[in-house]
């Protein structure tokens, strides 16, 4: 691409995720800013900080590199009020010398993209991807496999469940990510596999939609996150929620879904039970009007918070 000039006018929003690369352009941000430019950036969740025994080695340094880059600039937008709050605190801990104001605010990501069927990826009916699902509930979780989404509990709960002879399935929808390595063989070599356990590690966009179609319910376990795009993903499929109780996703969710505490597959398993009867009685919390936004909406919220007199 051809260069671009930038004057005092100008606002220079990072809205992609690169530490590596925007670390290594910190002397470029400052430059920008001494030319009056305001420099923001967005900032999606700082877990890999605050809980580091879920990420690789080193990776808990590079994005603390990364938060200190952020911290010398104007000010970022957090994609929750979560998210805004444990930066505030954690920046509170990390003093910088500023001359100028950083302010940190918050907007909701969007959802509703409309899925479009391409050439090379045809349309393919949801009955040829889950029809070897037993009769009996669909519980379904959405998301990269990797330890703080909490696949692992989930499963030691069904297989209780399966024990005590609950004809249910569940279905993991994400790729392998990192240190699961045992993880990833249990769920390759288990006994249910293709039978009430169903690992979809490849599929496309359009073909989730019509998994989401087919469920009963979602399961998010995450023991952290930024935002929870799935719950508002299953919202739109009017889609029951069965989700850890942790403030994120009370705070996208609100009362549209069901909450478990557990700290053991014991009591997890217990709370879908509960679940499971209060769905027989029609009782379960629903998703059908829990609030979301677009896209349009979420990018009209960043427009308005980066040029607040715009």
């Amino acid at each position: 691409d051809e260069p671009i000039d930038f004057t005092s006018e100008d606002i220079f929003f990072a809205l992609d995720l690169q530490p590596q690369v925007q670390t290594a352009q910190a002397t470029f941000y400052q430059h920008m800013r001494r030319q009056g430019v305001i420099v923001k950036f967005l900032v999606h969740d700082i877990l890999c900080v605050l809980e580091p025994q879920y990420f690789v080695e080193g990776a808990a340094k590079g994005y603390t590199d990364w938060l200190h880059v952020v911290g010398d600039t104007d000010g970022v937008i957090c994609v929750s009020r979560c998210v805004a709050n444990e930066l505030e605190q954690w920046m509170k801990a990390h003093i910088w010398k500023r001359q100028r104001r950083f302010t940190i605010d918050w907007s909701h990501n969007g959802a509703g993209l409309g899925i479009i069927p391409t050439q090379s990826e045809p349309r393919k009916p949801a009955g040829e991807l889950i029809k070897r699902l037993r009769d009996g509930e669909v519980f379904l979780m959405v998301g990269t496999v990797e330890p703080r989404k909490g696949h692992s509990q989930v499963l030691d709960a069904f297989e209780q469940l399966w024990r005590d002879k609950h004809e249910m399935n569940l279905v993991i929808v994400g790729k392998e990510g990192w240190l699961v390595e045992n993880l990833s063989g249990r769920l390759r070599n288990h006994a249910e596999l293709n039978k009430r356990l169903f690992w979809l590690n490849s599929i496309n966009d359009e073909q989730l939609e019509q998994v989401y179609a087919a469920s009963s319910c979602l399961i998010a376990a995450s023991y952290g996150e930024g935002f929870g795009l799935p719950l508002i993903e299953a919202a739109q499929h009017k889609l029951p929620i069965i989700a850890r109780d942790i403030p994120v996703f009370r705070e996208v969710a609100g009362e549209h879904a069901y909450y478990f505490e557990a700290e053991t597959s014991d009591v997890l398993a217990q709370a879908i039970k509960t679940w499971l009867g209060l769905q027989q009685d029609n009782q379960q919390p629903k998703s059908d009007k829990m609030p979301w936004l677009t896209w349009k909406q979420s990018a009209n919220n960043l427009v308005k918070l980066l040029n607040p007199v715009g």
